[in-house]
């Protein structure tokens, strides 16, 4: 997990050079600054396009082994795992957030730039948009499975709120708990879809119980189990 770590924030940093690169070629371009040595600005930002899209790839793939096993210590029970948890859901979030700040520099670099140079720029720019859409996933998967804890419960469903994870309520729910996170009933239905339904502080269901919620009328939820035979509902 320690050489995970670093190797994440290699990525970064070679993203962060590959974008210096970049800018530099563009000033070169338009006469900002003067070139050293070629004059000629494209193998520049053909290098640092390339460095990007590199390190971009490699991030992604680092992000999803190093989440896979932050979810094997949840799982395990490992000592300091919460812990980990927390910090790992940092690093998910700042590493979408430096993404985001990587397309958008990307983007204003492209103007006027020719088609091909566009095209060039919009291509690292995939890739940045690829690494992006793992750490997302990652945060959603650490969240499922940060759910079921019951020292995680109420960190995981704040965070599942912020990312509406969580659906709307409606009259009728139906679905298997996840957990009972305070004065709410954390279920996931046959769609996938996370619910997060109030309940009295007399809810006596628990995590593995296929339910049938519904509204009592005054903002609660009571609940009544469902059959479930081979995987279906009824």
């Amino acid at each position: 997990m320690t050489q995970l770590a670093q190797d994440i924030k290699k990525d970064a940093r070679n993203i962060a050079a590959g974008m210096i690169s970049a800018g530099d070629a563009v000033d070169i371009r338009s006469g900002k600054i003067a070139p050293v040595g070629n004059p000629d600005p494209k193998p520049l930002l053909a290098r640092g396009l390339t460095r990007i899209q590199d390190a971009a790839k490699s991030i992604a793939v680092n992000l999803a082994d190093a989440g896979k096993q932050v979810r094997t210590m949840v799982k395990d029970k490992v000592p300091g795992a919460d812990q980990m948890v927390k910090a790992w859901d940092n690093v998910l979030d700042a590493t979408s957030h430096y993404m985001t700040l990587g397309m958008k520099r990307l983007t204003g670099l492209a103007r006027g730039m020719d088609p091909e140079d566009r095209y060039a720029m919009g291509f690292a720019s995939g890739h940045l948009q690829s690494a992006q859409d793992v750490a997302l996933d990652q945060r959603r998967r650490g969240i499922l499975q940060s759910l079921k804890s019951p020292h995680l419960g109420e960190h995981a469903l704040r965070d599942a709120k912020q990312l509406g994870m969580i659906e709307a309520g409606k009259p009728v729910h139906r679905g298997t708990v996840l957990n009972v996170v305070g004065l709410e009933a954390v279920l996931k239905n046959a769609k996938g879809q996370l619910l997060a339904l109030p309940v009295t502080p007399d809810f006596k269901f628990k995590a593995g119980d296929h339910l049938v919620m519904k509204d009592r009328g005054d903002g609660f939820y009571q609940g009544k189990r469902q059959l479930v035979e081979r995987g279906m509902e009824r």
